[in-house]
């Protein structure tokens, strides 16, 4: 499986037909076939089990999680793309359960039921006229994360939210949802961009920076009276920093919360939460 996934331009010929047929039917607005070709031979990212393959050199014939020696489980995690600094990238995040004798084990201080995340990361190149991925960076641990052997489940009823750094770096939080005694809590992963990578390490574009709070349901747990029942949702915000320091993240909710048994009032602005990173930790942590 080559390095650099390029795509096909379409033919203009079929841009010609479909604009002809348009015009032939009566069609009120003509078809842009520059437009049309632009979204034709835009660039797609690349599926996921070449993301797995990319990340851990195995083949599993198409499948999005499969099972490598030692009975690890590799899979598929989230997909994001993103614009910095001029450049059109790439990354696909990926999960590896770790066995006892896996390679990851003896290299990393797993804690039980975590998973590894990985990545790898592509940058759009141009070569002769046609548009593709070029790799720039593969790594099988930048963090871990998760319970159960599974990683956190990625909410897709909302969406990921970036922020650029003043120094180039990207932070970038991948909404996900927890659970916790029919609980749901709505939360996001922390991953930091750094095109440069870390210092002992130049390909280690990526690292988790923890997981934050943003929200909660418990519905699944309120039902018969036992619980008194209230959701809240959040949005991110980010506070300026000192150079090279990571922002401060305010997560402002809206709904309700529980003021005591059988009642329940709106939240306001003071009950927004405030993350810092904690340098020692390497995470993002409440105030």
């Amino acid at each position: 499986m080559s390095a650099t996934l390029a795509v096909a331009a379409c033919a203009q010929d079929g841009n010609a037909a479909a604009e002809s047929v348009a015009q032939k039917e009566g069609n009120a607005t003509p078809v842009n076939s520059q437009e049309k070709e632009e979204s034709m031979t835009a660039l797609k990212p690349p599926s996921p089990d070449s993301v797995l393959y990319f990340v851990y050199e195995r083949d599993g014939d198409g499948a999005h999680t499969f099972q490598v020696e030692d009975g690890d489980v590799v899979s598929y995690w989230y997909g994001y793309s993103f614009d910095l600094k001029g450049e059109h990238y790439f990354t696909g995040f990926t999960s590896r359960s770790v066995g006892s004798d896996g390679p990851l084990s003896d290299g990393t201080t797993m804690e039980p039921g975590r998973v590894a995340i990985g990545q790898v990361t592509l940058v759009r190149s141009d070569r002769s006229g046609q548009a593709g991925w070029s790799r720039i960076a593969a790594d099988g641990y930048v963090g871990e994360f998760g319970q159960s052997d599974q990683p956190e489940a990625v909410d897709e009823s909302r969406r990921a939210v970036s922020h650029e750094l003043s120094d180039g770096r990207l932070l970038l939080a991948v909404p996900t949802r927890l659970f916790d005694d029919g609980v749901a809590v709505f939360a996001y992963a922390i991953l930091v961009f750094d095109r440069n990578g870390a210092p002992q390490a130049p390909f280690r574009l990526w690292s988790y920076a923890g997981t934050i709070q943003a929200g909660s349901d418990n519905s699944a747990a309120c039902e018969g009276g036992v619980l008194t029942c209230a959701a809240s949702t959040g949005q991110l915000s980010f506070e300026p920093a000192a150079e090279g320091a990571l922002p401060r993240i305010r997560v402002a909710l809206s709904g309700e919360t529980v003021s005591g048994p059988g009642h329940t009032r709106a939240l306001r602005p003071e009950d927004a939460l405030v993350f810092d990173f904690d340098t020692n930790a390497e995470r993002y942590q409440a105030r």
